[in-house]
């Protein structure tokens, strides 16, 4: 059909399952400090930008759409939900200054209580999410990803920011897995009219109402070195309660700090965030930093990046 559904591996992914296997939510064989632009996204699976076919479906696909091997170039709302699209190049032309490329937001619906989210699940799986063919301003100012969902296997460049969990819900799990983000772009002072680039960031996830709901984190590269850096990966609770995030096996790499824990905002994060085998650059302002109380509940087997290390592990982190 016009969205290529199915196309070649069916909805479960590659054909050949490759890293990660084929039926879309195996478990990533690489860690986070063996990805590189060849091992993610469409080159993993074989496939070049600009040989897949136009996509000629909307902007807000139905729910139960699957979108395999189309370039589609422009932004996606999500929000219907059970939607996925994989082994697909997401370049967008142009896209509205401060806006996400993909989001499972209904921006069209918001009012004073907020903006209405999927309420199923959005997968995005071995794609190229690209922010290249944007001009400098909406390049900066734009993020590939916020919302909820699950992402795997995505090579994210071009863009000001990278994924962001955010207008998150309270019900829906998420799962950022073996995506590898590089390349983002800045514009302008940082401490004036400039943007500011997170790499990773989660600004709410409120499991209160359900508590067995969890964000997964796990065997990312996550590279912030725009200039006008956050850091790698941004924990705040700007939009609502954060708990239940597990951080693994990962790569933080770029300027600012690579690992920030923060509340603020009248909200809080809980007692079940871990950061566990995961590698730092130590570049910018350094590792980790926790802003607020009470910390990190596990904090184990954290280190500085080495590749000349067996397993990349170079000098052990002191839990900040």
């Amino acid at each position: 059909n016009a969205n290529g559904a199915g196309g070649a591996g069916g909805p479960g992914g590659s054909a050949d399952g490759g890293a990660g296997g084929g039926d879309g939510g195996a478990p990533v064989a690489l860690k986070g400090w063996e990805l590189d632009a060849s091992n993610v996204g469409l080159a993993r699976v074989g496939l070049i930008c600009d040989e897949l076919p136009l996509y000629d479906g909307g902007t807000k696909p139905a729910a139960g759409t699957v979108v395999s091997e189309q370039r589609i170039e422009s932004g996606i709302d999500l929000s219907n939900g059970d939607i996925v699209i994989e082994r697909s190049c997401i370049r967008p032309a142009s896209i509205g200054a401060g806006l996400p490329i993909l989001t499972t937001t209904n921006y069209d619906a918001c009012t004073d209580a907020g903006c209405p989210v999927a309420s199923s699940m959005v997968t995005i799986r071995d794609c190229d999410i690209d922010g290249s063919a944007l001009d400098d301003y909406e390049s900066a100012f734009s993020t590939a990803f916020i919302g909820v969902g699950t992402l795997q296997r995505n090579y994210i460049h071009g863009m000001g920011s990278g994924i962001a969990i955010f207008n998150s819900g309270d019900s829906l799990d998420a799962t950022i897995e073996g995506n590898y983000v590089t390349g983002l772009t800045a514009y302008g002072d940082p401490a004036g009219d400039g943007n500011h680039s997170d790499g990773f960031t989660v600004r709410d996830f409120d499991t209160q109402s359900t508590p067995d709901r969890r964000l997964v984190v796990q065997n990312n590269r996550i590279d912030c070195s725009s200039g006008n850096d956050t850091g790698a990966f941004f924990i705040q609770t700007y939009g609502g309660d954060i708990d239940q995030v597990k951080i693994e096996g990962n790569l933080l790499e770029g300027g600012g700090y690579q690992l920030v824990l923060s509340a603020g905002f009248g909200n809080a994060y809980g007692a079940n965030m871990s950061a566990v085998d995961n590698r730092l650059s130590g570049t910018g302002y350094g590792p980790g930093y926790v802003a607020d109380p009470p910390g990190w509940a596990a904090w184990e087997e954290n280190y500085l990046h080495d590749a000349s290390q067996p397993d990349a592990k170079g000098e052990p982190i002191d839990e900040p």
